[in-house]
């Protein structure tokens, strides 16, 4: 049976007929496969040159365009050329190197100008990254179709930005707020602490470099913070513990069989709170204690005097005398306060139990012995005829009479008189008012003024207040004489000697008469100038009830006076001068 013979076989059989036809069949085919070959060939290379001109082209159309949805500084360049997207960049980001920047760490705050600061823009380094000739496919698919967040680039001053670095540093730079407790009869009033914050300079020029483009023009800069020495935790647990209890009521004060009640106000006013060793704790003022105390029983007030002065005699015949020292009994302030404490503690059993001490003045008669008391100084000044008027200087220099002035203590004119009322023995008579003669309780009491200013300054006391009249009247010394007027005009003046001082102050001779007695301090010389600056007086109608007419005539003037005190014990001098502006006298008219 023949072999059946596949597609591409030939048949082994020598056959002489079929030879050539076979020869004809390979070659027809072998052309067949070669032509093929020549197409293949033909068609990959089109490819490989259609993709490299599209390469090529991609390269060179990038080349001046920056990539799709590209920003800068949040400026969306997308797709634009270098040129277009420059005038963009320099329009939108450069006006903003003129706006204010805010920087806030904590509670402060500070403002920025990033131009005035030195921060510019370097709009061509920038787009150069961004754009120009690349074979490197992967940057030109990202110019195609890529995303990119770029920041701008900057151009720095050193100087400016330093310097604004600086001032911004020290802006920012906060100390923190301490808590604060102040005890009142309410309760405990707490105010809680504040962190601070420090900012240092390279925080600083960071925060303005980084943020100099920013649409938020208001940044707040990662600044390191700062604790207060007591935490609020730490002050609420002192207030539960410590303030409550001390405040939760009275506490009662037994000395033998006197007590006294110390009220949560008196506890509070004399107690203060204080941080030591960053832990609040009590303060007491022990004196305020003993104060309270012996306010609210005198007899647990301290009995022991120190020596002083007391004016003997009367009149011309006046003289200072030593008043001794006693010993007595009272209260130790140290263990009072200690005492108080313990027992305020305590919210059920607040007594505190104390002895009465011996207790020694602190100034002895031995020390008064020292003193050497004389007169250190003695005025005077006529008054006029007028007895409503007289009636007044005899009620005002017998309240001064015998005014005992202890060292570094004030004379008080306004205290010796007490209320001009009828009540106190006052009576209506001439004063001035507005430049204007007229009538009112206590009329005259300015004579009594002049004599106590002039008590002080002839001895050579500070003078703390005094005012002169607008007027002058030559019964004074021109600039050397002071008003009164209750609640708006007084004379007060210090003992700046070691010893206690007397003033004596009565009437004789149609005038006034002042002494000052005590230990002889200063060595007092007074001058005063010619009058100068001459001014006629004005003319006044007035409508007051009590108007009193003038003919005017006397002029004003101007007067300097001045003053030398010479410690007597040490050569210290001191030296002072006052001008004084008196008004000429008005020609009153009177339609009240």
């Amino acid at each position: 049976m023949d072999a059946q013979l596949g597609p591409d076989e030939t048949a082994t059989q020598e056959q002489s007929s079929p030879q050539p036809a076979n020869r004809r069949a390979r070659k027809k085919r072998a052309e067949k496969r070669k032509r093929g070959g020549l197409i293949a060939t033909s068609i990959t290379g089109g490819v490989l040159l259609l993709a490299g001109a599209a390469y090529v082209g991609s390269a060179w159309y990038t080349s001046d365009k920056l990539p799709a949805n590209l920003t800068v500084s949040g400026i969306d360049i997308s797709g634009l050329s270098t040129d277009e997207a420059a005038v963009k960049i320099d329009k939108e980001l450069g006006s903003k190197l003129n706006e204010d920047l805010t920087l806030t760490a904590g509670n402060a705050t500070t403002k920025v100008t990033p131009a005035k600061a030195g921060i510019g823009i370097d709009t061509k380094a920038t787009l150069e990254e961004l754009s120009g000739w690349s074979w490197n496919p992967k940057t030109i698919i990202e110019r195609l179709s890529g995303s990119q967040e770029v920041s701008i680039k900057q151009t720095i001053d050193e100087k400016p930005l330093k310097k604004k670095a600086t001032e911004v540093a020290e802006a920012l730079t906060t100390d923190p707020v301490e808590g604060k407790v102040n005890l009142t009869e309410n309760g405990p009033e707490f105010t809680e602490p504040e962190n601070g914050h420090k900012v240092s300079e390279e925080l600083a020029r960071t925060s303005i470099t980084k943020n100099a483009f920013a649409a938020k023009r208001s940044v707040s800069v990662d600044a390191k913070v700062v604790d207060p020495q007591v935490s609020t935790d730490k002050w609420n647990e002192f207030i539960d513990t410590t303030v409550e209890p001390y405040l939760s009521g009275p506490v009662t004060v037994k000395a033998g069989d006197e007590t006294a009640e110390l009220s949560v106000k008196d506890l509070s006013k004399a107690t203060v709170v204080e941080v030591k060793d960053s832990t609040p704790q009590l303060k007491t003022d022990d004196d305020a204690l003993k104060s309270a105390v012996e306010s609210s029983n005198s007899k647990l007030h301290s009995t022991a005097q120190n020596a002083s002065l007391k004016l003997v005699g009367s009149g011309a015949n006046a003289k200072a005398e030593i008043v001794p020292s006693k010993t007595g009994k009272g209260l130790d302030a140290k263990e009072l306060g200690e005492k108080v404490r313990e027992a305020a503690k305590s919210t059920s059993d607040r007594t505190a139990t104390v002895t009465l001490t011996t207790q020694e003045p602190t100034v002895t008669t031995a020390d008064a012995k020292k003193w050497k008391v004389t007169k250190v100084a003695e005025f005077a000044t006529p008054y006029p005829y007028d007895p409503t008027r007289t009636k007044n200087l005899v009620a005002g220099s017998k309240r001064i009479n015998g005014s005992v002035i202890e060292p570094g203590e004030s004379f008080d004119l306004a205290q010796k008189f007490g209320p001009v009322t009828e009540a106190n023995g006052y009576y209506s008579s001439g004063v001035v008012v507005n430049s204007v003669s007229t009538k009112a309780v206590g009329g005259g009491l300015s004579q009594i003024a002049t004599m106590a200013y002039n008590a002080g300054y002839l001895a050579g006391m500070d003078i703390e207040a005094w005012r002169p009249h607008n007027r002058w009247f030559d019964r004074y010394p021109a600039g050397r004489e002071s008003t009164y007027w209750e609640g708006s005009i007084n004379v007060k003046w210090k003992n700046n000697t070691k010893a206690p001082v007397v003033v004596a102050m009565w009437l004789a001779d149609n005038k006034v008469h002042t002494a000052v007695y005590g230990h002889k301090t200063w060595d007092v010389k007074t001058s005063t100038s010619d009058f100068y600056n001459y001014t006629d007086g004005p003319t006044i109608t007035s409508n007051d009830p009590h108007c009193i007419p003038e003919s005017g005539g006397k002029k004003g003037f101007t007067v300097d006076v001045s003053r030398t005190r010479t410690n007597v014990e040490t050569g210290e001098v001191l030296k002072d001068s006052q001008t004084t502006r008196y008004d000429g006298w008005p020609k009153v008219t009177c339609k009240g």
